[in-house]
């Protein structure tokens, strides 16, 4: 794929945020599986990374610096309290993909050269992993879905 190609991967993610709007709020809360995270706390988990790529991995990127990566446990822990912290569903997909959009123009306003520009990572290795990141959480929360009896369409 070309970049343009794997930003607009990265970027269809938002219609599918969108179905979740759908969903009966009273699954919006309950963890997808024994011991995982609910939808809420998967969705902020992902706008939380989002954020991420956004205020510290472009910066880094176009200075030419290595990107360094938060402590996951302690970040991915900051992202389940805000899912929990009293937000509603529509909100926090709003804003999920709010900060979607937000990455993605900036990804899409880089020139080509800073995008594949390598320090211990370029932005055309980190965007496909991010891609394969929100399918990942996607089968989790679908999967969890039909076990309930609901379809996303």
């Amino acid at each position: 794929m070309n970049m343009n190609q794997e930003i607009f991967a990265f970027k269809r993610f938002c219609e599918w945020l969108n179905l979740l709007n759908n969903v009966d709020s009273k699954f919006w809360l309950k963890p997808v599986a024994r011991g995982k995270w609910s939808s809420a706390e998967i969705v902020s988990h992902l706008m939380n990374w989002d954020r991420f790529i956004q205020d510290s991995v472009i910066p880094a990127v176009r200075q030419g610096q290595m990107i360094r990566f938060p402590d996951e446990d302690s970040y991915n822990q900051l992202a389940a309290d805000y899912a929990r912290s009293g937000i509603s569903q529509s909100e926090l997909i709003k804003e999920t993909i709010r900060e979607r959009e937000r990455v993605v123009a900036e990804l899409l306003a880089l020139p080509e050269e800073i995008y594949q520009l390598k320090t211990n990572y370029s932005l055309a290795f980190l965007i496909p992993e991010f891609v394969g990141h929100d399918e990942h959480h996607k089968g989790q929360i679908e999967r969890f879905l039909r076990s309930e009896g609901i379809l996303l369409v």
